[in-house]
């Protein structure tokens, strides 16, 4: 048996990680200071519908690593790289309308950039929320991988315990996207036009990690 679990019409072309390296290149040159911050943590169960059926995926730990540069006092550009091994259970109806399951081992992999906002309560604690996006790869054992465009959100706080050294603990959640729309039309307050996205999954969880400071401080 053959099959692609998962489908995905807005498909991402491995080349997007070279983008999102290009992109990053200019802050990584101009950047006096670096935030390294190596993290694990847990991610929810999550649902996920297909073409094929309905995928559960298990909740399972997840660990990556992230690099932080400071573009100005509140703002931070981030590269972001997050991993969770787990298991999705695939259910689906044959041919013979008959119900299936299947228990396929998989990683999910996000590779993103995005931005921090940083709130400074005091030279040792900064809250902050951060936006970003990239591509995420589904890669099932023994089946074709699956690369989706990938959004993110995050919220939590930075604890400095010294100029080199701090913790970073965050709540998280993304989402991959599964297709893409472009409307438009005319009407009498003239042309108008968007562009839409959707998803049926949406992974939340937490982590958190040592953060170490390079450069000058």
């Amino acid at each position: 048996m053959s099959c692609n679990f998962f489908t995905n019409p807005f498909l991402m072309k491995k080349t997007i990680l070279l983008l999102l390296l290009w992109f990053s290149i200019p802050f990584i040159i101009m950047a006096q200071k670096v935030e390294l911050t190596p993290f694990g943590g847990f991610v929810f169960a999550g649902n996920m519908h297909t073409d094929y059926g309905e995928v559960h995926l298990r909740e399972n730990a997840q660990y990556g690593g992230m690099i932080s540069i400071p573009i100005s006092r509140v703002m931070d550009v981030d590269l972001i790289y997050n991993r969770s091994d787990t298991k999705a259970e695939l259910s689906y109806y044959t041919i013979g309308n008959h119900l299936r399951y299947l228990d396929v081992p998989l990683s999910i992999n996000y590779m993103h950039v995005g931005f921090t906002r940083n709130f400074h309560l005091n030279p040792k604690v900064s809250p902050f929320v951060g936006f970003n996006l990239g591509a995420c790869l589904f890669a099932p054992k023994d089946y074709p991988d699956d690369w989706f465009f990938s959004l993110g959100l995050q919220a939590g706080a930075k604890i400095y315990f010294s100029k080199r050294v701090g913790l970073r603990l965050q709540a998280q959640g993304m989402v991959p996207v599964q297709g893409a729309g472009l409307s438009m039309f005319i009407g009498s307050g003239g042309p108008s036009g968007g562009v839409s996205v959707y998803s049926t999954l949406f992974q939340f969880g937490f982590n958190g990690g040592l953060i170490f400071r390079l450069g000058k401080m």
